[in-house]
């Protein structure tokens, strides 16, 4: 199972973007100033702190997704559009001030039947890091605003891109499905076991 845990790091971390607190940041860079991860083979006791955490899913309408298609690097926006939703949504949910959780974003394109779905996997600190590496757990929160900071923000980044037109914005807010979606896991907490079942759940799509 170490090798599973191993091969579910590196492939995790291959297509992702990493930004945590600085006591877990050595490996990587901060999503602030740009994407990488370390060269040598990592497994998931050296990335993820022991607190507790939160796989979330982030999935937007057919009707963007072939922008995504026929522009790759819009992938890396997306999921920063995915980081910046969860930063924004647990920095307001602690009282701490300059409290950052930390995450692991993973690009998958394609869904169960193979078609183009391109999607966001994240690894989330179900919380804030602070201070000298103090974490707060996050209390019980509603997912419907975290869609909505989500849906906000990839609007946003394709306008700026001149991918899509406010005309189009206007229609798809306009239903009652806009397509957004967030899937918010139950709580894992601490340990190995949980992140091993975890890892298993990603290589099927990796």
């Amino acid at each position: 199972m170490k090798n599973a845990v191993t091969n579910f790091c590196s492939h995790f971390l291959a297509n992702a973007a990493i930004s945590a607190h600085p006591a877990i940041r050595s490996a990587f860079w901060n999503l602030e100033s740009g994407f990488g991860v370390s060269r040598r083979s990592l497994t998931c006791e050296e990335v993820l702190k022991d607190v507790p955490h939160r796989h979330f899913v982030f999935s937007i309408p057919k009707i963007l997704r072939r922008y995504f298609l026929y522009d790759r690097k819009l992938l890396s926006d997306l999921s920063r559009c995915a980081w910046e939703t969860l930063k924004e949504f647990f920095k307001e949910s602690v009282p701490e001030e300059n409290a950052v959780p930390g995450a692991v974003v993973a690009i998958h394109t394609f869904g169960d039947f193979l078609g183009w779905h391109p999607h966001l996997h994240v690894l989330c600190t179900d919380g804030c890091f602070y201070g000298n590496g103090m974490f707060r757990v996050a209390p019980l929160f509603e997912i419907k605003h975290l869609e909505e900071i989500f849906r906000h923000k990839v609007f946003k980044m394709l306008l700026k891109k001149e991918k899509i037109t406010g005309e189009l914005v206007e229609l798809v807010s306009g239903w009652r499905h806009s397509g957004f979606n967030v899937f918010c896991g139950s709580r894992i907490q601490p340990g190995k076991e949980a992140i091993e079942n975890l890892a298993r759940y990603e290589l099927r799509y990796m």
